[in-house]
């Protein structure tokens, strides 16, 4: 150990369909339950919400996400798949136990695990002996051993066994990444455990690597980390391009083609990340070096950085603006990533938040976002279309793309606006084509191109 499968060589070695539980009924118990009905395993998925189970049943799922319907209606009509809220039929004749419960955070980002832990409770009064715990849900090293003896304490019989499989399902297209998944990481400390799990993965064809169960706990929080330090990395890097005139885009172009780093580094420049799924192996991580007195001094500073890119907007708007106290700002874009609904933990929330406290009028306009998820405490106009948004706004923020934007009118779009300030936290829009349009246009790392100053395309 560690061991990769080959896992084209022993695709055909997969055994008969199986009988999985599946506990959760959000995002990633959903993606599980649909994916792997579709490799032909018997999928009943459990949780506490009527409704959910309800809309589950008539193939919706709870967020956004390319495919997904498709996939959970196949599954439906085929008989393969089922949503219930009885942990007794969900699971009888299990062989594996799947908790996928998308953890919840608090508001600094730290894991509760409440919901976790109630929902092992729940099945482990239906466990039975050979059944196998495997963890997919977002938790801090552990707390699988934890869930085991929870489970062992409720049975008569045999202890239970457990696995930790760090799910890396990325929202807007978790459908495309479990398929086309680069690994599959299986965290146990026993070779007859893994073999049997391993056989649910063969078909997909991708590498398989076998740690022990601490280890891959702890593979998700390095992951993580390593991602969301990247995006603090480039972004204190952009704000070093705007003060001396350098284009953040142009510098990561040319580190994603040295071989060490790579096309496909987390190197774009913007709002950093939202919280939720990279802050919270972050926060799990420095608890962890608080429990054992070490220090986490680069985690601190990757989320100190982080913690200031909302600032870092409002400083460009006042920056363009003077005081916000009273202007209208219009926000392209609130969901938690491009292509979802979901609004949980969403950055534009927090930027949103931070200008609210400004005394600036906020508008909203996102084609996707599911706005039965905001609280009750709103502290912005909802707008059906971003021409109507524009209208009369002081200046406009770019957060979260959606198909189409670039499609959009820009002359209409400058000519409904009081003043024509467009701050681009996504550096999405060609600087040229905004300036044609007649914004000032200010981008991440970039720099502000203003017309009046800038023919041609010079820059401040």
């Amino acid at each position: 150990m560690p061991l990769l499968v080959n896992s084209s060589n022993r695709a055909k070695a997969a055994g008969a369909p199986r009988r999985i539980c599946i506990l959760g009924l959000w995002h990633q118990a959903t993606v599980l339950s649909a994916s792997f009905a579709q490799l032909g395993h018997h999928v009943r998925t459990v949780g506490d919400s009527h409704s959910a189970v309800a809309e589950l049943n008539r193939g919706k799922s709870p967020v956004l996400e390319p495919g997904l319907n498709t996939l959970l209606r196949r599954g439906l009509k085929s008989g393969k798949l089922q949503f219930t809220t009885d942990y007794r039929e969900a699971m009888h004749e299990a062989e594996f136990v799947y908790l996928s419960i998308d953890t919840p955070v608090n508001d600094r980002d730290e894991p509760q695990l409440e919901s976790l832990f109630d929902a092992v409770r729940n099945a482990g009064k239906f466990w039975e002996p050979g059944m196998i715990l495997c963890v997919t849900s977002q938790a801090p090293v552990g707390t699988s051993e934890k869930l085991s003896r929870m489970v062992s304490g409720q049975m008569s019989e045999a202890g239970c066994d457990v696995a930790y499989i760090p799910e890396f399902l990325r929202l807007g297209d978790a459908v495309g990444t479990f398929r086309r998944a680069d690994r599959f990481v299986i965290g146990a400390d026993r070779e007859s455990v893994v073999d049997r799990i391993a056989e649910l993965y063969l078909p997909l064809r991708r590498p398989i690597l076998w740690i022990g169960l601490r280890s891959a706990e702890m593979a998700k929080h390095a992951c993580n980390t390593f991602l969301a330090t990247s995006i603090s990395f480039i972004n204190e890097i952009a704000d070093l391009c705007d003060c001396v005139n350098a284009d953040s885009l142009e510098v990561a172009q040319a580190m994603k083609l040295d071989r060490r780093i790579g096309p496909h580094a987390f190197l774009s420049p913007g709002l950093g990340f939202a919280g939720g799924t990279l802050g919270r192996e972050i926060r799990a991580l420095q608890e962890l070096g608080r429990e054992n007195r070490r220090e986490t001094p680069l985690m601190d500073a990757v989320m100190s950085v982080n913690l200031d890119r909302a600032r870092a907007v409002r400083q460009r708007l006042i920056d363009q603006c003077g005081p916000l106290n009273g202007l209208t700002i219009g926000i392209l874009g609130i969901t938690y990533k491009p292509g979802t609904s979901t609004l949980r933990r969403s950055v534009a929330l927090e930027l949103v938040t931070t200008l609210a406290a400004e005394n600036a009028q906020l508008r909203v306009y996102d084609p996707l976002a599911n706005w039965k998820e905001m609280d009750a405490g709103v502290t912005f106009t909802i707008s059906l279309d971003p021409f109507s948004m524009a209208s009369g706004c002081d200046a406009l923020v770019l957060v979260t793309e959606w198909d189409g934007i670039l499609d959009l009118n820009l002359g209409r779009l400058r000519a409904a606006m009081r003043h024509p300030v467009f701050i681009d936290a996504r550096n999405l829009f060609d600087p040229r084509a905004m300036l044609r349009a007649g914004f000032h246009y200010s981008a991440l790392g970039r720099g502000t191109y203003r017309p009046a100053r800038a023919a041609g395309g010079n820059r401040d």
